[in-house]
Protein backbone atom coordinates (compact mmCIF):
# COMPACT_ATOMS: atom_id res chain seq x y z
CA UNK A 1 0.00 0.00 0.00
CA UNK A 2 1.01 3.57 -0.57
CA UNK A 3 2.88 5.59 2.02
CA UNK A 4 1.32 8.87 3.14
CA UNK A 5 3.79 11.60 4.01
CA UNK A 6 2.89 14.32 6.51
CA UNK A 7 5.00 16.99 8.17
CA UNK A 8 5.16 17.16 11.96
CA UNK A 9 2.34 19.33 13.24
CA UNK A 10 0.58 19.49 9.85
CA UNK A 11 -3.21 19.37 9.86
CA UNK A 12 -4.41 17.32 6.91
CA UNK A 13 -7.52 15.58 5.62
CA UNK A 14 -6.93 11.95 4.68
CA UNK A 15 -9.33 10.14 2.34
CA UNK A 16 -9.79 6.38 2.21
CA UNK A 17 -11.50 4.35 -0.50
CA UNK A 18 -12.50 0.84 0.59
CA UNK A 19 -13.03 -1.62 -2.27
CA UNK A 20 -13.97 -5.27 -2.44
CA UNK A 21 -12.00 -7.92 -4.34
CA UNK A 22 -13.70 -6.87 -7.58
CA UNK A 23 -12.71 -3.22 -7.15
CA UNK A 24 -16.21 -2.02 -6.24
CA UNK A 25 -16.61 0.45 -3.40
CA UNK A 26 -17.84 -1.15 -0.16
CA UNK A 27 -20.92 0.54 1.32
CA UNK A 28 -19.65 1.98 4.62
CA UNK A 29 -22.76 4.00 5.45
CA UNK A 30 -23.85 1.54 8.17
CA UNK A 31 -20.36 0.87 9.52
CA UNK A 32 -18.65 2.32 12.59
CA UNK A 33 -15.12 3.39 11.67
CA UNK A 34 -11.89 3.58 13.63
CA UNK A 35 -8.58 4.84 12.31
CA UNK A 36 -5.65 3.74 14.45
CA UNK A 37 -2.02 4.75 13.95
CA UNK A 38 0.92 3.34 15.92
CA UNK A 39 4.68 3.35 15.65
CA UNK A 40 4.99 -0.42 15.44
CA UNK A 41 2.45 -3.07 14.53
CA UNK A 42 3.23 -4.99 17.75
CA UNK A 43 2.26 -2.07 20.04
CA UNK A 44 -0.98 -2.53 21.95
CA UNK A 45 -1.88 1.18 22.09
CA UNK A 46 -2.38 3.58 19.20
CA UNK A 47 -0.17 6.67 19.01
CA UNK A 48 -3.35 8.46 17.90
CA UNK A 49 -6.74 7.38 16.66
CA UNK A 50 -9.93 8.75 15.15
CA UNK A 51 -13.38 7.42 15.98
CA UNK A 52 -16.51 7.16 13.86
CA UNK A 53 -18.03 10.61 14.67
CA UNK A 54 -14.83 12.27 13.39
CA UNK A 55 -15.20 10.84 9.87
CA UNK A 56 -16.87 12.57 6.92
CA UNK A 57 -19.16 9.87 5.57
CA UNK A 58 -20.93 11.88 2.86
CA UNK A 59 -19.70 9.39 0.20
CA UNK A 60 -19.70 6.31 2.47
CA UNK A 61 -22.21 4.45 0.28
CA UNK A 62 -19.49 4.44 -2.43
CA UNK A 63 -16.77 3.30 -0.02
CA UNK A 64 -15.18 6.75 0.34
CA UNK A 65 -14.61 8.32 3.76
CA UNK A 66 -12.28 11.02 5.04
CA UNK A 67 -11.00 12.19 8.39
CA UNK A 68 -9.11 15.26 9.55
CA UNK A 69 -5.76 14.74 11.22
CA UNK A 70 -5.10 17.66 13.55
CA UNK A 71 -1.76 19.33 14.14
CA UNK A 72 -1.71 17.59 17.54
CA UNK A 73 -2.22 14.18 15.88
CA UNK A 74 0.75 14.64 13.58
CA UNK A 75 3.01 16.33 16.13
CA UNK A 76 4.89 13.04 16.58
CA UNK A 77 8.58 12.09 16.41
CA UNK A 78 9.87 11.70 12.86
CA UNK A 79 9.26 8.06 11.86
CA UNK A 80 7.15 5.78 9.70
CA UNK A 81 3.97 4.69 11.48
CA UNK A 82 1.60 1.81 10.73
CA UNK A 83 -2.08 2.62 10.31
CA UNK A 84 -5.25 0.61 10.00
CA UNK A 85 -8.85 1.42 9.24
CA UNK A 86 -11.34 -0.79 11.08
CA UNK A 87 -14.93 -1.05 9.87
CA UNK A 88 -17.53 -2.59 12.19
CA UNK A 89 -21.08 -3.46 11.17
CA UNK A 90 -23.98 -4.58 13.37
CA UNK A 91 -23.25 -7.99 14.82
CA UNK A 92 -19.84 -9.60 15.06
CA UNK A 93 -18.59 -8.42 11.65
CA UNK A 94 -15.35 -6.45 11.84
CA UNK A 95 -13.16 -5.81 8.84
CA UNK A 96 -9.70 -4.33 9.03
CA UNK A 97 -8.04 -2.65 6.11
CA UNK A 98 -4.71 -3.68 4.78
CA UNK A 99 -2.08 -1.84 6.82
CA UNK A 100 -0.85 1.45 5.40
CA UNK A 101 2.17 3.55 6.25
CA UNK A 102 2.15 7.13 7.46
CA UNK A 103 5.51 8.84 7.43
CA UNK A 104 5.89 11.85 9.70
CA UNK A 105 8.70 14.09 8.47
CA UNK A 106 10.39 16.76 10.48
CA UNK A 107 8.86 20.15 9.81
CA UNK A 108 11.25 22.80 8.59
CA UNK A 109 10.92 25.95 10.64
Amino acid sequence: MEKMVIKQGEAKTVTFTVKDALGTGVDLSGAALLLGVKKDKSEAEYTFSKTDPEFNKSQAADGIVSVNLSAADTDQPEATYVGELKCTWAGPVIKKSEDFFLQVKRAVT
